[in-house]
């Protein structure tokens, strides 16, 4: 993993409790990293507590200087982004299938050159139902 770029993973349904995890990792850190990549590919749904504490998180990356990129999201999880307006508010174009691609992504943001994908690569969550 590049300097600057930290990975957090979710293993379970997002709710509430789990959102107060993931702000103590935040708080934990030295400094703020410049990337945090949230990958989701065990998260099979979240509800709407888990979503506005998302949002929160996301604020507070904000705040801190730091890119939020998410990995790995399920539909359900998605649907919920979509239907709230969080797809827009991460932007598109940090929301990746696979974990390869985020990296990239992070790459990319810190001004290093992308990594060459894996073959066979793709969406997390395909691979976790076993469709690759």
């Amino acid at each position: 993993m590049p300097t600057g770029v930290e990975v957090y993973e979710i293993n379970g349904p997002f709710f509430f409790g789990v959102a107060d995890e993931l702000q103590d990792t935040l708080r934990g850190l030295e400094r703020p990293p410049k990337v945090f990549i949230l990958r989701m590919r065990r998260v099979p749904a979240i509800d709407a507590t888990g979503l506005h504490a998302l949002e929160e998180f996301y604020r507070r990356c904000h705040r801190q200087g730091t890119t939020l990129l998410l990995s790995g999201v399920h539909a359900q999880p998605l649907f919920a982004f979509v239907r709230a307006g969080f797809d827009k508010v991460v932007a598109e174009e940090n929301i990746f299938g696979n974990i390869d691609d985020a990296v990239n992504r992070a790459r990319e943001l810190l001004g290093l050159p992308p990594q060459p994908r894996p073959s066979g690569a793709f969406s997390e969550v395909a691979r976790e139902q076993g469709q690759g």
